[in-house]
């Protein structure tokens, strides 16, 4: 196990993360640190940093080493993310500067190699094939298209959203014709970008970066989102262009922000939305999914993780869950995987009772890898706990729906029901056919789990034979296997409820 520290350092903002790396390959985070800090240089005559601003990043950063010694990080990869147009000119000494002091080899990436970063970001924790990244931050926007494993185009425009901001001055009184303005500059500056006007319909909008963060906060608030989730939120235009159109009202003084986002400047989050509705307009998208992973994951997989230097991974959700078990469960992988196995051959060989389509095998893959994560809280109520465990265990390549029917079948494999409310307090992501296909899953896994119940995968085949008001289950085993018998004939009961036959395992 290697301690690896990524340091991130922009215009405004210095941020630290450092993470445990296994043998070059699956990573997980410890623990992160932001500082904002004033590296801007566009009020300066002569574009260099003066010496009160050296002396605050460098104090930031020193703050920074004293966590890495503290976690005994041996491998540092410190990066700067100015834009070309913003790099103060004596950029270079104040890395000399930050060295000597601190220790940390600062590289500095252009727009391109950020838009690589980003890329690498997307494509490795996003099940999301084909798309046009959409990064913003308050200088820039950055606007990636890219097919599965490389990007065929790329551009970045200075349309960030506080460079906006301060040329448009939307909280002055007239605001209607400041906005106005704003978005007719937005329309024929994006209409020069082809590959935005011309997106394919399997393609889809990625939002990046804090301020399609917070479109998707106060998008959620408008909608009463059931999930305390950003990261692969769908954000619909609608819901964009409702909350602009009510925010448009507000008080937009650049000192003030908008209560729950992470924006500081009111005026800038206002003008995010603008943007965003321009690019709705112009992709014909009528939703974007946001990323709150920038550019940690993606400086890791370029850099770190060996099997994404050559090529994006072809499985996310699999590296993830293997990711998830490498740290938390690594005892129990080979458990994990027989269990799924299992759930599978059972699906299969059940088709024609619960009649359930294939996508539904997505779902109890997450639910059978995932299924005992509810233990990393305590063995009791372990199940229950399973289903909160999962939402917050940062999983790459899965949707917000996916999680929840994952965690409601994980909440089922030890038996018991899941009230009527709970069903409706995520009724705006599961419909009614979901719910039956989790009790479903639910039975499935938790047979599965009985078959396997000593961990040693000694049942190899199961054979399904549906007779009359009966299901008869021949396991084929590598050995003594009559325990696992025993314990999955314990779901004989919840079974015939469910699909409406008695089981007979032999």
């Amino acid at each position: 196990m290697e301690k690896v520290a990524v340091i991130l350092v922009g215009i405004n903002k210095a941020e630290l993360v450092i993470s445990t790396v296994d043998n070059n390959n699956y990573f997980i985070i410890n623990d992160r640190e932001f500082e904002p800090v004033n590296l801007n240089v566009s009020q300066s005559e002569d574009m260099f940093l003066n010496k009160m601003q050296i002396d605050a990043a460098i104090k930031i950063l020193k703050n920074f080493r004293k966590i890495c010694e503290l976690y005994g990080v041996s491998r540092v990869i410190a990066v700067s993310i100015f834009g070309d147009q913003e790099k103060p000119k004596n950029l270079h000494s104040f890395f000399d500067e930050v060295f000597s002091l601190c220790g940390f080899r600062f590289t500095s990436l252009d727009n391109a190699e950020q838009n690589t970063v980003i890329y690498s970001s997307i494509i490795n924790t996003h099940d999301i094939p084909k798309g046009v990244i959409c990064y913003l931050d308050n200088e820039n926007l950055h606007l990636v298209a890219y097919n599965r494993r490389v990007i065929i185009d790329q551009v970045t425009l200075p349309l960030g959203a506080k460079a906006l901001a301060d040329k448009f001055k939307v909280y002055d009184a007239d605001k209607e014709s400041a906005f106005n303005n704003l978005k007719e500059f937005l329309h024929n500056e994006l209409s020069q970008v082809q590959f935005l006007n011309e997106i394919e319909e399997d393609f889809d909008l990625v939002g990046v970066g804090h301020f399609f963060e917070d479109a998707s906060i106060l998008a959620k608030r408008l909608r009463k989102y059931p999930l305390d989730l950003v990261n692969d939120y769908n954000l619909l235009s609608e819901d964009n262009a409702k909350v602009l159109a009510q925010l448009k009202q507000a008080d937009l003084d650049p000192t003030k922000k908008i209560k729950g986002v992470k924006e500081q400047r009111a005026d800038s989050t206002v003008v995010s939305l603008a943007l965003i509705e321009t690019l709705f307009e112009l992709s014909k998208k009528p939703a974007l999914i946001v990323s709150t992973r920038p550019f940690f994951e993606g400086l890791m997989f370029s850099q770190v993780v060996e099997q994404t230097q050559d090529r994006p991974l072809s499985d996310v959700l699999g590296f993830s869950m293997m990711s998830q078990s490498n740290f938390f469960d690594k005892e129990n992988e080979k458990h994990n995987e027989q269990v799924y196995n299992l759930s599978l051959l059972l699906f299969k060989q059940l088709r024609v009772l619960h009649k359930l389509p294939r996508g539904y095998t997505r779902i109890l893959r997450l639910a059978s890898y995932m299924h005992d994560c509810g233990q990393r809280v305590g063995f009791n109520n372990h199940a229950k706990n399973g289903f909160y465990t999962l939402l917050g265990s940062d999983l790459y390549g899965v949707s917000h729906r996916e999680l929840v029917l994952a965690g409601m079948a994980i909440s089922l494999h030890c038996g018991g029901d899941i009230s009527i409310n709970e069903y409706l307090k995520y009724r705006e992501l599961v419909t009614e056919e979901d719910i039956e296909a989790v009790k479903k899953l639910g039975i499935i896994l938790r047979l599965a789990e009985a078959f396997d119940r000593v961990k040693n995968s000694v049942i190899v085949d199961i054979n399904c034979d549906v007779l009359g008001d009966s299901v008869i289950m021949k396991t084929i085993a590598t050995g003594d296997n009559s325990y696992e018998v025993e314990k999955a004939s314990e779901c004989a009961k919840d079974f015939e409820r469910c699909f409406g036959k008695k089981i007979e395992i032999l």
